[in-house]
């Protein structure tokens, strides 16, 4: 049987209230709701002392997408009046930041094939994108590939969450 430590833990009364009613939506003890709560708190700090070398989870990146022009200058002043009727046969083009990005991107996944379990990519805006990627092994790679994604110029954020793979 595991062995469970007694702690005191000190609120302001006004977060204490917004915590029991937020664990009593969820039908769940304090106690499971603080050591879930401190869990999450580690992972996210990238605690690797909490982090067996077995790992599953996702890296979240927010991206700027600069558009090509290619047959017609567009004012984006107006953008629910762009027409999508561009010529998209293959030919050399100057490549932006964020486009050059995006080839990196793609290359960077390549890279890290044996650990993505999927990705998703979501246009949120005319210039902005979140691309989801699904991971699961070392925690070495996972982490090597979100800090590699996190250099290029054109991430404006990156999310990073992971749990130990042997966790019931």
């Amino acid at each position: 049987m595991e062995e469970y430590k007694r702690f005191t833990v000190s609120l302001p009364q006004d977060l204490y209230n917004k915590f029991e009613e937020f664990r009593d939506k969820l039908g769940i003890s304090r106690s499971d709701a603080i050591r879930k709560a401190m869990h999450l708190f580690m992972i996210q700090e990238e605690n690797i002392s909490v982090v067996s070398e077995n790992v599953v989870g996702c890296i979240t990146i927010m991206m700027a997408h600069e558009h090509v022009t290619l047959n017609h200058e567009h004012s984006h002043e107006h953008l629910d009046d762009i027409h999508h009727d561009h010529d998209y046969s293959s030919r050399s083009i100057y490549a932006n930041v964020q486009q050059t990005d995006e080839i990196l991107k793609t290359d960077i996944q390549h890279h890290f094939h044996e650990i993505i379990i999927s990705t998703m990519h979501v246009h949120l805006e005319y210039k902005k994108c979140l691309e989801i990627i699904a991971v699961s092994g070392p925690y070495k790679d996972v982490k090597k590939l979100k800090d590699s994604l996190q250099r290029l110029k054109s991430v404006f954020s990156i999310g990073f969450f992971i749990i130990d793979k042997e966790i019931p």
